[in-house]
């Protein structure tokens, strides 16, 4: 007898596809599509989310340090393709390269928002504003994701292939041609990318210490949603584990003479 296929059975449909994504990438998708869809209707909430740092600091409008990233700009075939980089490169990293480590996708992200905003401040010490990062996030992703698989044949729009390792500079030079030039934010990304890359690979590769391993609080946090698993507790001092190991006499020992 023929089992009967259905959408579930068959893995189609946009409710599969949309939870088969990994869950830190798929929440923040979620969160730049929410904040896109409410400034379409209410145009004026932008005004709430933007990064001004005269408001953040003077006004204590704290929200702007997190908000600024949540939008990507309006609808538009420019915004849909950020959206499938975030999900297709992000995930990718999410899924594959900290695959068993959640925490550390989780790491980079807050790293890349936090460098971010530190450019953003300089920046604007000098006169120039960034309203808005989430771009930056994802050319973040973007490099990181190429770092990560170097050697892939990747198809740019079907028109020709080149190596994953050239992907992000690809795409910039794109946006330079078509949109007639090049945004701060996909610049201060690739920087972002970068630093963080030689922080993670480079420099432990030469024996420094990674400075960015994730903390075991927020490792246990995502493995309370479900995310990963909770950090191991070190050992309890006087314990095995402490001590060495097993032992099965703990004597000083003397000579049969003495």
């Amino acid at each position: 007898m023929t089992t009967p296929t259905t959408v579930n059975t068959a893995g189609t449909g946009i409710s599969n596809w949309w939870y088969s994504q990994p869950p830190i990438t798929r929440a923040y998708a979620a969160a730049i599509f929410i904040f896109t869809f409410v400034s379409k209707f209410q145009p004026g909430v932008l005004n709430l989310l933007f990064l001004n740092w005269g408001l953040v600091l003077k006004k204590y409008q704290i929200w702007r340090v997190a908000t600024c990233f949540c939008f990507a700009g309006k609808f538009s075939f420019s915004w849909l393709i950020k959206i499938i980089w975030l999900l297709s490169y992000g995930g990718n990293v999410e899924s594959q390269t900290y695959r068993f480590v959640p925490a550390k996708y989780l790491m980079l992200l807050l790293f890349g928002m936090a460098t971010s905003l530190l450019i953003s401040f300089i920046a604007s010490r000098f006169g120039f504003s960034m309203y808005f990062l989430a771009e930056a996030i994802i050319y973040m992703l973007l490099y990181t994701w190429s770092r990560e698989f170097p050697d892939m044949q990747v198809s740019i729009y079907g028109l020709f292939k080149v190596l994953s390792f050239y992907v992000p500079f690809i795409f910039i030079g794109l946006d330079m041609i078509i949109g007639g030039g090049i945004s701060a934010e996909s610049i201060v990304g690739l920087f972002v990318g970068h630093l963080h890359y030689f922080l993670t690979v480079l420099r432990p590769a030469m024996g420094r210490r990674d400075w960015l391993i994730p903390p075991s609080f927020l490792v246990n946090i995502l493995a309370a949603q479900g995310i990963g698993r909770s950090a191991v507790p070190p050992p309890e001092a006087g314990s095995t584990a402490a001590t060495g190991g097993f032992r099965a006499f703990h004597g000083q020992g003397r000579r049969l003479a003495d």
